[in-house]
């Protein structure tokens, strides 16, 4: 039977963009992934909502990650960055064929830093 693994992970560094993964240690890796928001798909269960102190932001992305980046070892405190923005793991789950991870996806939401300075 073919394993694609490999390939896949080759494709990844082709067309992937470089994100930086900490974990709750402080450490650092970079990995290569695809990550589209999946908001362009359903936008109703993803549209911002108004509350009392303001606005209540939920942008989530699907990242496909090689295989051999764990990302079931991830919890919510890792942190992915991406361009600058910063991002925790909702929910994660290896994809298997031919009885080996062939890759791994997960959703993640984006973590919105406030303004220092809000109240002033």
């Amino acid at each position: 039977m073919a394993d694609f693994s490999c390939s896949i992970k080759a494709q990844l560094q082709r067309v992937g963009r470089p994100i930086t993964v900490i974990d709750k240690n402080g450490g650092e890796e970079i990995i290569f992934a695809v990550v589209q928001q999946s908001w362009r798909r359903n936008k109703t269960n993803f549209e911002d909502k108004a509350e009392k102190p303001g606005r209540v932001y939920n942008e989530y992305c699907e990242i496909i990650c090689p295989f051999d980046f764990d990302i079931k070892g991830c919890d919510r405190s890792t942190v992915f960055v991406i361009d600058g923005d910063r991002y925790e793991l909702c929910r994660s789950e290896a994809v298997k064929a031919f009885g080996r991870i062939q890759f791994c996806r997960g959703i993640i939401k984006r973590i919105w830093e406030a303004d220092e300075n809000v109240f002033n």
